[in-house]
């Protein structure tokens, strides 16, 4: 352990009391001496005038004060002052001391209590000046009672001896000075060390991703991070009741206590429809002082466990479709070549079943290899009203649909960042299904375009019947369709190829419809201008259109 300056070091409060203790006694002694005069003619000071000891007396109180002040504010350093005290005493109980005729009088008995105090500083060489000084105090002062007062040598030898009590009473303080401060200082060190582990444990327990609770024998609330709080759907506040929070949860918890097995179906939550799964793990084993509660969201633990499912069967299937494609070409070749000979009725029916088949299948190859086209970026920024106005045109052409069916509500200047084929497969998918599902009637399928914060939503809107809330969970999962002419991909590729330009695609429920929102970001520095398309035409209900969804994968 590195040995630190006095001035760096943190002296621990026994130090402080010590310096305390000592003036105390100094306070004492000061009033001792006050009222030695009272005690008669068997004054304990001897010779010393009356007068002088009651002078000393208030002087050494007045001391006594100051120093208290002083030592209050712990300014300054706690070596300074105790080399002003001990200082002080020397001086003072030295001149003492010499009033009341030099060592016989015991007096320099009194300065073996700030020696003791002088070991307390850091410094041994320091500890030692300052009971030499007191050392030289009293050899000065038996030397100018041998000169002036014609005192025996004897007082040398009690000097002596005094001086001896000085370096042994300092010494021997130092040494215990010195053990208590290596102490001090390292457990200041262990708790530095303590605190700073404690900051980490709760930053790590706060960032996980899992919930934590720590509850006590009684069912109390100990500590916790967010993510409980999030995952029971309840505030927990200090000394909380786990049964007041999450009954269901608290009910675990008891038979966990009583059977010591872990439960093994998942909790349902208060907060959604969430499934959490609880972990139990006592405290202290074979004691009962509580447990820690780890709670898992089995609803994204399964969505991941989902999603490497459809990677490997996305990796499946675009193999699959590659290896499809040069068969199906040869098919469809055949049959075209089957369609230019003289045939008939019979063979024409076969024949264009075959077409129609082959191009259906060729569509499902197509959607299969879209999924692993989603990195292929070509971002740009685009004009929603030109972009909708065309795109509306040719869908309609495409299509066959009645142009007065699809009806655009586009604020005036709108760019978005995307790519524009991406763009144009997202929303010819979801308008294909709008027209499927629509009512066919003019304005049936309504596109609106929007600022929305610091981007832009696209909603697509048609007027037929909404989808139910179980539908909506499996709307934009792969292959899942109502149709049976559909691959159900339509859907979950549009989905995809929106979050690849940073965007996102939903459902919305709407009154009297159905409503599909794509979100996208906005170009930098386009302006919210007036409307493009027709002004002011109203929604479903009367609220201003947004872009629907189409109901189901195509």
């Amino acid at each position: 352990m590195a040995t630190l300056s006095p001035a760096e070091l943190e002296y621990p409060d026994s130090f402080w009391r010590s310096l305390h203790h000592l003036n105390r006694f100094r306070g004492f002694l000061a009033l001792f001496f006050l009222f030695a005069p009272f005690y008669g003619q068997n004054a304990p000071l001897g010779e010393a005038d009356s007068r002088w000891v009651t002078l000393a007396g208030l002087l050494y109180g007045l001391l006594a004060l100051w120093f208290g002040h002083v030592l209050k504010r712990r300014r300054p350093s706690f070596d300074r002052q105790l080399i002003v005290h001990v200082l002080s005493d020397v001086v003072f109980l030295t001149g003492l001391m010499a009033l009341a005729g030099g060592n016989a009088s015991g007096v320099g008995l009194l300065l073996i209590v700030p020696m003791a105090a002088a070991g307390l500083h850091p410094r041994p060489l320091l500890a030692m000046l300052l009971a030499s000084l007191g050392t030289v105090a009293v050899l000065t002062e038996q030397t100018l009672q041998t000169l002036l007062w014609q005192a025996g040598n004897e007082g040398y030898l009690r000097a002596g001896l005094l001086a001896l009590g000085f370096f042994t009473v300092s010494g021997f303080s130092h040494v215990l000075a010195k053990g208590t401060l290596s102490s001090a200082q390292l457990a200041g060190e262990k708790a530095a060390q303590a605190e700073s582990l404690a900051r980490i444990n709760d930053w790590v327990i706060q960032e996980l991703h899992d919930g934590i609770l720590v509850v006590d024998a009684d069912g109390r609330v100990l500590q916790h991070n967010g993510r409980a709080e999030s995952l029971l759907g309840c505030r927990l506040g200090p000394q909380a009741r786990l049964g007041q929070c999450a009954p269901a949860l608290a009910q675990l918890w008891r038979d966990w206590q009583a059977s010591g097995r872990n439960p093994e179906t998942p909790l349902a939550t208060g907060n959604t429809s969430q499934r959490v799964r609880a972990r139990f793990t006592q405290l202290e084993p074979g004691r009962p002082s509580g447990a820690m509660i780890l709670l898992q969201d089995m609803t994204e633990l399964e969505r991941e466990a989902q999603n490497m499912k459809l990677a490997a069967l996305g990796r499946l299937t675009a193999n699959l479709a590659h290896e499809i494609r040069n068969p199906l070409a040869a098919i469809e070749q055949a049959a075209a070549l089957l369609g230019e000979e003289p045939s008939t009725p019979t063979m024409a029916r076969l024949t264009r079943i075959i077409e129609d088949n082959s191009k259906r299948l060729n569509g499902l190859v197509e959607d299969v290899l879209s999924l692993n086209r989603r990195d292929r970026l070509q971002k740009e920024a685009v004009l929603l009203a030109e972009f909708l106005r065309d795109f509306s045109a040719e869908f309609a052409q495409a299509e066959k649909v009645p142009a007065d069916v699809i009806h655009l509500e586009v604020e005036g200047a709108l760019r978005v960042q995307f790519d524009r084929l991406h763009l144009t497969q997202i929303l010819w998918n979801l308008i294909r299904n709008a027209w499927r599902y629509c009512t066919r009637t003019p304005g049936s399928i309504r596109i609106s375009a929007r600022h929305a914060g610091r981007g832009v939503q696209i909603d697509v809107f048609n007027d037929g019947e909404p989808i139910s809330a179980e539908m909506q969970q499996r709307l934009f999962e792969p292959f899942y369709t109502t149709d049976t002419r559909g691959t159900g991909l339509g859907l979950y590729i549009a989905r995809e190829l929106a979050e690849a330009n940073s965007g996102s695609l939903g459902y919305v429920d709407h009154p009297g419809g159905a409503l599909f929102r794509l979100t996208c970001v906005a170009e930098t520095g386009q302006s919210n201008g007036g409307r493009v398309g027709e002004p002011d035409t109203p929604g479903v209900n009367g609220q201003p259109m947004a872009l629907r969804e189409a109901m189901q994968p195509s």
